[in-house]
């Protein structure tokens, strides 16, 4: 991501950029699989139990725990690259493997297959005024899209 990278970098502050609309840490929030599970513990919203692995032997301790079917999905990564289910322990590790060429974390989730993924674009102004301008559902299996 260009802006976070921008931000460490120290880029943005040097030039006095101001980041419009999300902030950076709340990217950086989104983009690291366990922090955002961690943050929407927080605020008491469902998502799917999962944990985040560091190497293929963590997600299939994770897996176990978890129970077959998995969802593999890596960290810092939009569009849904390095994600796929795994319905056995040979899947999983030619997924995390694949996974792990892409990123230094994967969040093994709980695999949800058969539940619709329905995503909603909002806009708001500095008087929090709201409106959904775009909605959509995402064809790929729940989980797959990621942003």
């Amino acid at each position: 991501n260009c802006g976070v990278s921008l931000t460490r970098a120290g880029i943005l502050e040097k030039y006095n950029v101001k980041v419009l609309g999300t902030q950076v840490p709340s990217i950086e929030w989104t983009e690291d699989r366990q922090i955002f599970a961690d943050k929407m513990a927080e605020i008491n919203e469902f998502v799917a139990p999962s944990v985040a692995a560091y190497s293929v032997e963590q997600a299939e301790q994770a897996a176990e725990t978890l129970g077959f079917p998995v969802l593999i999905r890596a960290a810092f990564a939009l569009g849904g690259l390095g994600s796929g289910f795994a319905d056995n322990k040979e899947e999983l590790v030619t997924l995390a493997t694949a996974a792990f060429a892409h990123t230094s974390q994967i969040l093994v989730d709980k695999s949800l297959k058969g539940w619709k993924e329905v995503e909603y674009e909002v806009v708001r102004d500095a008087y929090n005024n709201c409106i959904a301008v775009c909605n959509m559902e995402n064809v790929d299996p729940l989980g797959i899209h990621t942003g």
